[in-house]
């Protein structure tokens, strides 16, 4: 049995929950790349068995770094234990974190595959989203500032892991 389709255009999320849900269905749906803008790496989000698990088969099946992350605070994603941090130290050549250097911080977060869907949070810190699952011009707008911004950060020492 077929699931149903997400509906087409904009959807407007309303509460932490439906962020989560959200991303996850993002995630899931990443065939080529996967792009995360935030500040940390929330746990709310970016820390369930089903975001992780979606990462890392993209990771594993696409070489070239294929899951991008770009933050203004990657050493909360320490502090906290987050698990796709230790997933980036395991797959450095497939995952990688940077850290925003000298770029104006914005109040927004975002996560995009495959320059055709979305999840953006106006405020970073708040409870609201949108979330587009076929939002080509949206989505491709977001990657070119990504990819602006990423040309920018810094490799973070502290999220690199030694194998000795």
């Amino acid at each position: 049995m077929k699931q149903p389709q997400p509906p087409h255009g904009p959807r407007l999320l309303e509460t932490r929950r439906e962020i989560r849900d959200a991303g996850i269905v993002v995630a899931q749906a990443a065939r080529r790349e996967l792009l995360v803008f935030d500040r940390t790496l929330d746990l709310d989000l970016y820390n369930t068995h089903a975001f992780i698990e979606a990462a890392k088969r993209l990771a594993l099946a696409r070489p070239n770094t294929p899951v991008r992350a770009l933050l203004s605070h990657p050493e909360q994603g320490l502090k906290t234990g987050n698990q796709i941090v230790g997933l980036a130290q395991r797959l450095t050549s497939r995952i990688a974190i940077r850290r925003l250097a000298d770029v104006p911080s914005r109040p927004d977060a975002f996560l995009i595959s495959d320059e055709r869907a979305y999840l953006k949070r106006p405020d970073a810190e708040g409870g609201e989203g949108i979330l587009d699952m076929h939002g080509r011009m949206e989505a491709r707008r977001l990657r070119a500032d990504f990819e602006q911004m990423w040309e920018h950060a810094e490799v973070d020492a502290e999220l690199r892991r030694l194998h000795l």
